[in-house]
């Protein structure tokens, strides 16, 4: 089977985005104008570009709840583990609901597992396209633990999941002009993000209910509605101006989950190395933490999307689940390239 670059270079240009934004967000400039600004503006499509690619990658066969375990949710339980241990080492602290409110970016395993393990049902439910938005407007009126589960990130981003899903049917009809893509992209996604500077990020991240958010559920809903609107035009319009050759992209996108899960450990060390080197002063001035914020993230994505470093995390997973799973149940070696 040909291997479609496009997708990896997708999922690479997320990945990298998503670093790059828990960077910038892990700094004092953050509600600075033109920080806050370009974090909402790569937010209004990075992460759903992602969510995306993953539906994209899914099936809907019998054997999809065995392998969602096997290649998503193991994965989860060691990563989670492994953060809870190095929280404790570094602050002694651990999370009173340990596996229950994810870590840190962990989240997206356990929502990736739920909508796996749920997809073979909803593709058999009547127009579940139009169902899973009209949820995702409606989960934002309910007051629950925020990011329990991920619960209300699983719900909302189901809609982008599926469209993925439903792309190998679309893509053909859903070919647009690379110039007319870009002059529809840039704009739709600035004047977005002017409408939404005004509000807390957690608008995007689909995370809290509106009460949380100090809204009304009618502008609650309105606000939601903008958002995954412009989430899902802005994936179909960045689909047509990707290339489908090989670049730089291509092994971030390949190797996504060594970068994803272990990306986090470089944003909480870097603060930790460069004070003790006595560089802390880098962080308060504003040029330097720009420069600090870009070099940080070239590395840690460089570094982390190697492929020693995916297989090394591949082996780590092979052996955590050869102890959790029945061998008559492991047929076949684990393979993150597609998860």
């Amino acid at each position: 089977m040909i291997r479609d670059l496009k997708f990896d270079n997708l999922r690479g240009f997320a990945m990298l985005l998503i670093v790059f934004c828990h960077f910038l967000q892990q700094n004092q400039f953050i509600n600075f104008f033109e920080y806050n600004f370009i974090y909402k503006f790569i937010y209004l499509f990075h992460l759903p570009l992602l969510v995306f690619v993953s539906g994209y990658f899914s099936k809907d066969n019998s054997e999809s709840s065995v392998k969602a375990f096997r290649t998503v949710f193991i994965p989860y339980l060691i990563f989670e583990t492994l953060w809870i241990i190095y929280m404790f080492l570094i602050s002694g602290r651990v999370p009173d609901a340990a596996f229950f409110l994810p870590e840190v970016g962990l989240w997206y395993l356990l929502s990736l597992y739920f909508w796996r393990l749920f997809l073979p049902t909803a593709t058999r439910i009547n127009y579940i396209f139009w169902i899973s938005i009209i949820l995702a407007l409606f989960v934002g009126t309910l007051s629950f633990k925020a990011g329990f589960l991920s619960i209300s990130r699983t719900i909302c981003f189901f809609p982008i999941f599926l469209l993925g899903f439903y792309f190998h049917d679309l893509k053909d009809k859903l070919v647009i002009n690379k110039y007319l893509a870009i002059g529809i992209l840039v704009p739709m996604l600035t004047v977005t993000t002017f409408l939404i500077m005004p509000y807390m990020t957690s608008v995007l991240g689909l995370k809290l209910s509106y009460h949380a958010m100090h809204m009304g559920n009618l502008k609650g809903v309105v606000l939601r509605l903008i958002v995954l609107s412009v989430m899902m035009s802005s994936i179909i319009l960045i689909y047509n101006l990707m290339t489908s050759k090989e670049t730089f992209l291509t092994k971030i996108g390949r190797n996504s989950l060594s970068v994803y899960v272990l990306q986090f450990y470089a944003i909480w060390s870097f603060p930790i190395i460069l004070n003790y080197l006595g560089l802390s002063y880098i962080f308060n001035s504003y040029g330097l933490t720009t420069v600090y914020v870009i070099l940080a993230t070239i590395l840690t994505t460089y570094i982390l999307s190697r492929d020693k470093v995916q297989e090394m995390l591949d082996i780590l997973i092979n052996n955590v689940t050869k102890i959790i799973l029945k061998k008559d149940t492991i047929t076949e070696k684990i393979s993150n390239k597609n998860s």
